[in-house]
């Protein structure tokens, strides 16, 4: 098994469903959510990735230097198809569910952590270095792989503060 990367910002897109972008002021207001992140199925299947229990690790972009990860949801607006189960879980690099956990992605819904639309734990959701930010995507061992995946669509939404912006 293997972990497949991708960087959202670079990445190719057939039905054009990437989007990213940092929300209004009025939106972070009414919501909490600073940022959205949509990946369209067609940016995690590649016909050369066929190792069943594959990992997709979408790389959504970097925090400020002094951040804070309030809150974090992801909306899976078109329900993920593919062979075998497909969770996602949303954090760092370097604590892939640090702020939702894996869960599963094959049915259209709002995911968020068991705290609510808080991030799942302590660690990891403030610091004073920039760290990133990332969706994966992991496959089952024995019956699915990234090029399996033929539908979906999911929106990351989080709250990132910018420390910096209030403590100077």
């Amino acid at each position: 098994m293997a972990d497949q990367p991708v960087t959202l910002a670079t990445a190719t897109s057939a039905s054009n469903g990437i989007k990213i972008e940092r929300l209004s002021a009025e939106q972070t207001r009414q919501t909490g959510f600073t940022h959205r992140w949509r990946i369209p199925f067609d940016t995690i299947n590649n016909s050369a990735w066929t190792t069943q229990g594959d990992t997709v690790t979408v790389t959504l972009g970097s925090t400020p230097t002094r951040f804070l990860v309030a809150t974090a949801a992801a909306v899976i607006t078109t329900a993920f198809a593919t062979t075998g189960t497909l969770s996602l879980q949303v954090g760092t690099d370097g604590d892939p569910d640090n702020f939702i956990d894996a869960q599963d992605a094959k049915t259209a819904a709002v995911l968020i952590g068991e705290r609510g639309g808080e991030p799942v734990t302590e660690a990891g959701t403030v610091g004073i270095a920039s760290d990133v930010l990332v969706a994966r995507f992991t496959t089952q061992a024995s019956t699915g792989a990234p090029s399996n995946i033929t539908a979906g669509s999911v929106d990351v939404l989080l709250g990132v503060v910018d420390l910096g912006d209030i403590i100077g």
